[in-house]
C-alpha cells in the first residue's frame, strides 16, 4: 500500500497537471501555423499523457512501470525544446522519426538557447544512467524487484517523490514553452504562478 506521503504527492501533482493542461486546452484551438507548431503541440500532449500514466501506475502500485515512463517523458520535453531551437534539418529529423537525442550535448544546447544556466545539462548528466536503466530494464530496475529474498517491488518513498517532482517539473517546462511560443503572455505568466504555488508544498 502506498504511503500517505506518496499519496499526497500524487494528488498534488495530479491537480497541478490538470491546472496546467486547462491553461492550454482553454484556448480551444491553437494556431497550427507550421511544422514547428504541430510538433510542439504533439510533444506537449504526449508529455501530459505520460505524466497521467505515471501517476496512475504509482496509484496502482506499479512503480517499475511508472519509472520506465520517466525517460520518454524527459525525451518529450527535450524534443519540444529542440522543436523551438532546432535547425530545419532537426525539424525534418523529428518529423521523419529520425532524430536521435545526444544526451551528452543536448542539455548544454538547451541551456544556452533558453538561458537556463546549466539546469538541463546538470539534470541530464545526473540522471542519464538512471533514465536508461529504468526504461531499458537495467540493474536499477532489476535491483528494485527484491526485498530481501522476496520478489516484490522495492522503491523508497524518497525515490518515488523525487520522480513525481521531476516529471511534474518537466510538465511545467513544456507548458511554459508552449504558452511562450504561441504568444499567450497572460497564460505564460499563469503557468509560472501555478508552478510557484505547486512548488511551495
Amino acid at each position: 500500500m502506498i504511503s500517505e506521503r506518496v499519496q499526497k504527492e500524487i494528488d498534488s501533482a495530479r491537480e497541478f497537471g490538470e491546472q496546467l493542461e486547462e491553461v492550454v486546452v482553454s484556448k480551444n484551438q491553437l494556431p497550427n501555423r507550421d511544422q514547428r507548431d504541430v510538433l510542439l503541440i504533439g510533444y506537449w500532449g504526449t508529455m501530459f499523457d505520460f505524466h497521467k500514466g505515471i501517476l496512475l501506475l504509482l496509484q496502482s502500485e506499479f512503480s517499475g512501470s511508472a519509472f520506465a515512463l520517466v525517460r520518454p517523458a524527459v525525451e518529450a520535453n527535450i524534443r519540444a525544446h529542440i522543436t523551438i531551437i532546432g535547425r530545419p534539418d532537426d525539424l525534418e529529423k523529428l518529423a521523419n522519426d529520425e532524430y536521435r537525442t545526444n544526451f551528452k550535448n543536448v542539455g548544454k544546447q538547451i541551456d544556452d538557447a533558453f538561458a537556463l544556466e546549466g539546469l538541463m545539462e546538470t539534470l541530464l548528466n545526473n540522471s542519464k544512467e538512471a533514465l536508461h536503466g529504468y526504461t531499458h530494464v537495467g540493474l536499477l530496475q532489476l535491483g528494485r524487484r527484491f526485498k530481501g529474498d522476496d520478489v516484490t517491488p522495492n522503491y523508497s518513498d524518497d525515490e518515488i517523490v523525487e520522480m513525481i517532482q521531476a516529471t511534474s517539473s518537466a510538465m511545467f517546462m513544456i507548458s511554459n514553452l508552449v504558452t511562450k511560443h504561441f504568444g499567450f503572455e497572460e497564460d505564460w505568466k499563469k503557468v509560472g504562478d501555478l508552478f510557484a504555488v505547486w512548488g511551495k508544498h
